[in-house]
């Protein structure tokens, strides 16, 4: 049975069979596999000879049939997210483009999170014959049985949030390091009655908010008040929230406490941008009456109507740090344990803690 690949014969526009290809190159059907794979087993005046020639007649592998050859697509899955929040286009962004210089290709799976959704968007991906997956979860336990589904089938695999009770490969923005350095920073103002404003998630992903906000108070030598700790009410009306308007419905109950912080910590810049809003219809000056912060640094930030002081994520380090790893797992080249990758976050002061003046 004669192999039939889609490559184009510059002469007369038909399909070339190998057969007809390694007769015109005057090489064995093995050695063409072998240039094809990029085999080290190939003289190199061989392969320049065959990719001389390749060109000529404007020859293009079909990847389809080299995957199943080589077992490899050069496929990267992403598990997630369904939010299309600006943190995660930057985090996909950043991603696609380490791995297309790396001469990988990105598959986006959707998942809302839940263990269910994840596991059909699990099947998705290997059907579309990804080599590895990324997960951009929110460190929620509840999806531990997916992942290990995906180790345990051999496929690499690594979370971008690190997940207690998951023995998986882990790169993550350390975000408990960086809300303690803001409650710090905000020390260093002057401030000793701060609040945190949190979304109602039970994920690692906001206890580890928490956990730093705790740890900055702790530092600093401070006493908290868990009064200024205030968390969206967990309802399905909230689920539907934007957290501009979630930051904007904690800041009105951050306000009428009395008496209220002097500085609020929060969740997000998307959510410290509802905030803004809140005190400006609320008449509360920031940041002289509050000092507002806010974490990821995205790029209405720095455009707010008071330019926001925030923590930056280093999405591109993040990603590049990932796809290599990915890479060598794909490969077999890595560390034979799991790794944990922590990459810190740094702090962009702007306006709205009152550091600096316009």
């Amino acid at each position: 049975m004669t192999e039939t690949a889609p490559q184009t014969n510059i002469d007369d526009k038909q399909p070339m069979t190998q057969h007809e290809l390694v007769r015109r190159l005057g090489v064995s059907r093995g050695t063409l596999h072998r240039v094809l794979t990029d085999s080290p087993l190939v003289k190199e005046a061989t392969r320049e000879k065959v990719l001389s020639e390749l060109k000529k007649l404007n020859y293009t592998p079909n990847a389809l049939a080299r995957a199943l050859k080589t077992r490899k697509t050069q496929t990267i899955g992403i598990l997630g997210p369904s939010e299309i929040k600006a943190a995660n286009i930057n985090k996909l962004n950043e991603i696609y483009v380490a791995a297309r210089a790396k001469g990988y290709r990105i598959e986006l799976g959707y998942s809302d999170g839940s263990p269910e959704a994840d596991e059909a968007c699990i099947r998705e991906l290997k059907a579309r014959m990804v080599d590895g997956i990324i997960a951009l979860g929110r460190g929620m336990v509840d999806n531990i049985p997916q992942y290990q589904s995906i180790i345990e089938s051999g496929t690499p695999f690594i979370s971008l949030y690190p997940i207690p009770g998951l023995n998986a490969d882990c790169v993550y923005v350390d975000t408990q390091k960086a809300f303690m350095e803001l409650v710090l920073h905000l020390t260093h103002n002057g401030h000793r009655e701060m609040g945190i404003l949190l979304d109602s998630s039970v994920s690692q992903y906001t206890k580890n908010r928490e956990l730093g906000f705790r740890a900055g108070i702790e530092q600093a030598g401070l006493t908290l008040c868990e009064s200024f700790i205030v968390r969206a009410r967990s309802t399905e009306e909230n689920a539907e929230r934007s957290d501009y308007q979630l930051g904007y419905e904690l800041a009105e109950r951050a306000f009428k406490m009395n008496p209220r912080p002097t500085a609020l910590v929060c969740f997000s810049d998307e959510l410290a941008i509802g905030v803004l809003r809140a005190a400006e219809q609320n008449g509360v000056s920031v940041p002289s009456q509050i000092a507002i912060v806010g974490y990821d640094d995205f790029e209405g930030a720095k455009f707010a109507r008071v330019p926001l002081t925030t923590m930056h994520q280093p999405n591109e380090v993040l990603a590049q740090e990932a796809v290599d790893l990915m890479i060598r797992r794909i490969e077999q080249s890595g560390p034979k344990t799991s790794v944990s990758i922590a990459i810190p976050a740094s702090i962009v002061v702007r306006e709205s803690c009152g550091c600096i003046t316009k």
